[in-house]
């Protein structure tokens, strides 16, 4: 009996866990599938198309696809366009302040808005599509933004603004 509470206490809390994360889409125009193969693709009018950026409840995965909820549906989202995320934020809730969604893979915060400042090897963070940095302010080539404690620079050409 005790083994079949622990069992459920552990399902119980598995399902809370995988209900309160959601992915981040990774790519645009991106479609959902009706089964997590590329061959059930929801095209047509009325097929949704998703962004860079936009988010959807994840339920969970099969093989390379995420299992994903959307007008109290089930579909499948290809890995390779979306990445995990959980619901909580970090994020400063003042206004003042605009969001970078990044839009490439691996990318190096920079010191100073130029290129010659990039921080790079295996002891400096990068950024990768779809994550969210607070931006404070711009130059004319490059976005100011808020990071794990301090200020740095990412090339606009890798950044997308959202209010």
């Amino acid at each position: 009996m005790k083994k079949f509470f622990f069992l459920f206490i552990f399902m119980i809390s598995t399902m809370n866990i995988m209900a309160q994360s959601e992915i981040i889409f990774a790519g645009d125009n991106v479609c959902l599938r009706f089964k997590p193969n590329e061959g059930t693709k929801w095209t047509g009018s009325s097929a949704p198309h998703f962004f860079t950026g936009q988010k959807l409840s994840c339920v969970g995965t099969v093989g390379d696809y995420y299992k994903v909820a959307y007008n109290g549906d089930y579909y499948y989202v290809p890995k390779k366009y979306a990445r995990p995320r959980g619901t909580s934020s970090n994020a400063t809730k003042s206004t003042s302040f605009k969001y970078i969604i990044i839009a490439g893979d691996n990318v190096c915060f920079r010191t100073q808005p130029n290129e010659n400042s990039k921080l790079v090897g295996p002891s400096y963070d990068h950024v990768n599509t779809g994550d969210v940095l607070q931006c404070v302010g711009q130059t004319s080539d490059y976005y100011k933004v808020y990071y794990d404690g301090s200020y740095y620079y990412i090339p606009k050409k890798y950044g997308r603004p959202r209010n």
